[in-house]
């Protein structure tokens, strides 16, 4: 990590910056790809913003700082982005003692899971730690590299959602995020059109009756 020093009200306030992917929180990258999506914001809000974002300076204390320290600490924000977090899908990580595992089989996947997954991803990544709740859950039985997940609990993800905030490192995950993009896009495909074609069954019926 990188230091960020700030004078607040005439005190030194340090700070650090991540330099390596494993050193970002889930609610970090979350945060910083809420700045990135953000194109309202000028140049200047994006670097303070972004800054803020991966370091928890509050934005205001952060305009007390010299421009020329945040345009190098930017700078260096900028060299980490240049490369994306690990992309290898891990379906099972440890979380100060406990083991979650990924969703083993989508094709499993209940209606309230798909419920909320669906409605936490209408706003993008704004409630990234809140999915990564649902899509990792803790391990109740393992053998080899097979596992079982305890079932899902709606009240529950919020709880592991405050967990993962900033114990989960966005390297562990990151792969999980490029597989449930991919594979959710397909699910939600095949449920758009199962839910036409039902419609479009309940039509014919009813104009059925009606005759």
């Amino acid at each position: 990590m990188t230091k960020l020093e700030i004078t607040i009200e005439g005190k030194q306030v340090l700070y650090h910056l991540p330099i390596r992917w494993d050193e970002v929180s889930i609610k970090q990258y979350q945060d910083l790809m809420v700045v990135c999506e953000n194109k309202d914001l000028s140049e200047v809000e994006t670097m303070v913003r972004s800054i803020s974002a991966m370091t928890g300076a509050d934005v205001r204390h952060l305009t007390s700082a010299p421009i020329k320290h945040l345009k190098d600490v930017y700078n260096k924000l900028s060299e980490l982005t240049t490369e994306l977090p690990n992309a290898e899908l891990r379906r099972v990580i440890e979380i100060k003692g406990v083991e979650y595992g990924f969703i083993p089989d989508f094709n499993d996947l209940t209606f309230g899971e798909f419920v909320d997954l669906d409605t936490w991803l209408q706003d993008g990544y704004k409630n990234l730690v809140d999915v990564m709740a649902i899509l990792y859950r803790p391990v109740v039985k393992r053998k080899g590299d097979k596992y079982l997940i305890e079932a899902y609990d709606k009240s529950e993800p919020i709880d592991r959602a405050s967990i993962f905030s900033d114990s989960m490192s966005i390297d562990s995950v990151y792969g999980s995020i490029v597989f449930f993009c991919d594979i959710g896009s397909k699910l939600i495909n095949t449920t758009a059109s199962y839910l036409e074609i039902h419609r479009k069954k309940m039509n014919s019926m009813e104009l059925i009756e009606r005759n």
